[in-house]
């Protein structure tokens, strides 16, 4: 019996050695997302540490603990740090941003600007809603969309705007941007950047819902002072053409604009047309259209005689549709066949854009 025990204990001490050393070394608890632009990797969670390594904007990494507002990972470079959790998307998240962004490819851009502040991204509107990403302050981004969101103060997010807190809804832009990727990213999300952060960068495309106050608009001075004239808020702008003029040539430009506070329920109310009038050598207020519920996108096309055009839907119970053609400096809207003329939009002459 005896020496059966003697051969016995060795034999299991032996089994639970090598069980030990072929376990598995690469538990992981799950997989996490990178959301800022660049997140340090420490060796620990005590007051006193050490930066590891870094971790980019749509890195991928294994989770392998976690304890309080930190999470301790693993790269695909192997190194194991601990990052804060605030810093991590979830996967399902993270397949939310990647379908976003493909919504988003194919619609037509409203208007560009920059963020005024550091802004976040988030995957819905609404500041309480899931944050994909943080800009930072002008940064560039496209505008392909608008929607409202009952206003809510969030600690993250710093609202220096002149408008008043007690706002019950509050605008918001879908826009297209880019964010600062690991360096060699190769993470299947490719498209063309509309800029880069910083020299050096390697940039991904990314897209989600940002406070319109937060962005400033990128427009032409022409069409910067007819809204400040006309005491209307841009919501898209586009250059319709250009004509020619001894000085070179000059564009003419489509404003939509909205009146009154946030939270209206149209995309716009107010149309704007700005022409080049050659013999006073300035721009010239066109056409106006007013109390209009449009909803964007707008689309820019070409008419018979390659005359611009462009359409838009009606926020009504038809959703009508809705075709302007610029003809020289005269805007008229096109009719289908048997449809029922109605109240025409003015046409405004001679009136400078910026008076």
């Amino acid at each position: 019996m005896k020496r059966k025990l003697v051969i016995a204990v060795p034999l299991l001490a032996l089994v639970a050695l090598v069980a030990w050393v072929l376990r598995p070394k690469r538990e992981a608890q799950g997989e996490a997302f990178v959301s800022e632009k660049v997140a340090p990797l420490l060796n620990s969670i005590a007051q006193v540490r050490e930066q590891v390594g870094m971790v980019h904007y749509g890195e991928r990494v294994d989770v392998i603990a976690k304890r309080n507002d930190y999470v301790k990972v693993r790269t695909n470079a192997g190194v194991v740090g601990w990052v804060e959790s605030r810093q991590l998307m979830e996967p399902a998240l993270w397949q939310r941003s990647i379908k976003l962004l493909d919504q988003t490819r194919g619609m037509p851009v409203q208007a560009r600007g920059r963020t005024k502040v550091s802004t976040n991204l988030r995957v819905q509107p609404g500041r309480t809603e899931p944050r994909l990403y943080q800009f930072a302050r002008n940064a560039p981004v496209e505008i392909v969309g608008r929607a409202t969101a009952d206003w809510v103060q969030v600690s993250d997010e710093r609202d220096n705007s002149n408008e008043p807190q007690e706002t019950k809804k509050e605008d918001w832009f879908l826009v297209r941007g880019v964010a600062t990727g690991p360096p060699g990213d190769s993470s299947g999300r490719a498209a063309e950047p509309i800029n880069t952060t910083q020299p050096g960068d390697q940039t991904v495309p990314i897209a989600g819902w940002v406070v319109t106050r937060f962005i400033e608009m990128d427009l032409p001075d022409p069409v910067r002072e007819g809204a400040a004239s006309a005491n209307i808020r841009p919501v898209a702008w586009f250059e319709l053409n250009r004509v020619s003029d001894p000085s070179g040539d000059k564009p003419q430009y489509l404003l939509a604009a909205a009146r009154g506070p946030e939270g209206q329920t149209c995309d716009f109310t107010a149309l704007r047309v700005y022409t080049w009038y050659a013999k006073r050598d300035r721009y010239e207020t066109a056409f106006i259209e007013n109390r209009l519920c449009g909803q964007l996108p707008i689309r820019l096309g070409k008419g018979p005689k390659d005359e611009p055009e462009f359409r838009f839907h009606v926020m009504d119970g038809k959703k009508e549709e809705r075709v302007y053609r610029l003809i020289q400096t005269v805007v008229r809207r096109v009719r289908e066949p048997g449809e029922v003329s109605g109240k025409r939009g003015s046409t405004k002459m001679g009136k400078p854009a910026s008076k």
